[in-house]
């Protein structure tokens, strides 16, 4: 019998037979996985709190033929404070869900797992805005998936100079002399791109002495909206949830 040892946080919970649940972990040492908690769905069950989404704890898994299970759990963080504030819960539930629509099954990801642990832990400390925290997120996730966002030369042509556009499709900026060969172009401000640079050049550090404007927030918000659509072809619900909580 094989067993896996590794910290993990949950992103999803599901119902499974009659008292199982069946829970998708983001594990530290394994990527996206698939996990049984046996009997998970009785009150006075040890597994129940195992199976709360946005739980982070130690897990030891057994592989079994077709899921792993949960053999022992011990918590580490648990962040309940988010059920209280359902704008940080969206944002917190966009994070996971992000992940959890991405990744394959057991995509070696320890980049993914210590951005998504640092940012959650940085929205539950309440420092900086939950919306620039999510633009870093974003960008750096869509990074280390291989889909960084060209942000210093023309993705067309290679030129570094009149960089006013930016196309989902070519995957960066464009030039004022390629902008038209890109259907989906549209303008980006240059105060917007300079600060697209910042966060994607240096992520957290630093960030709570940063003001950033809400107009170029908004700016940026819609981009990486789009993009995300573009590169994974997946629908976020999450995200729309979360843009309407932000507007009421």
């Amino acid at each position: 019998m094989s067993f896996l040892k590794t910290e993990a946080i949950v992103l999803k919970s599901n119902l499974i037979g009659e008292t199982d649940k069946i829970v998708t972990l983001l594990t530290k040492r394994k990527g996206k996985l698939q996990a049984v908690a046996k009997g998970a769905r009785r009150v006075k069950s040890s597994m129940l709190a195992a199976t709360y989404p946005l739980s982070m704890g130690n897990y030891v898994l057994f592989e079994g033929q077709n899921y792993y299970y949960i053999d022992q759990w011990e918590l580490i963080h648990s962040f309940v404070c988010f059920e209280g504030n359902l704008l940080n819960l969206s944002y917190a539930t966009f994070f996971t869900d992000l992940v959890y629509k991405v990744l394959q099954n057991e995509q070696e990801c320890l980049n993914i797992y210590n951005l998504l642990k640092y940012s959650l832990l940085i929205l539950e400390k309440g420092k900086i805005p939950p919306e620039i925290i999510m633009l870093v997120y974003v960008l750096k996730f869509v990074s280390f998936m291989g889909y960084m966002p060209e942000l210093n030369k023309c993705s067309s042509c290679g030129n570094t100079e009149k960089l006013t556009y930016f196309s989902f499709l070519m995957g960066g900026v464009v030039c004022n002399k390629c902008k038209d060969k890109c259907s989906d172009a549209f303008y980006i401000k240059e105060n917007s791109l300079n600060t697209f640079r910042y966060l994607l050049k240096n992520g957290f550090n630093n960030l709570e002495r940063v003001k950033i404007s809400g107009f170029i927030t908004e700016e940026l918000d819609k981009i990486i909206s789009g993009y995300i659509k573009v590169h994974f072809e997946k629908a976020f619900e999450t995200k729309t949830f979360l843009d309407k909580i932000k507007n009421m």
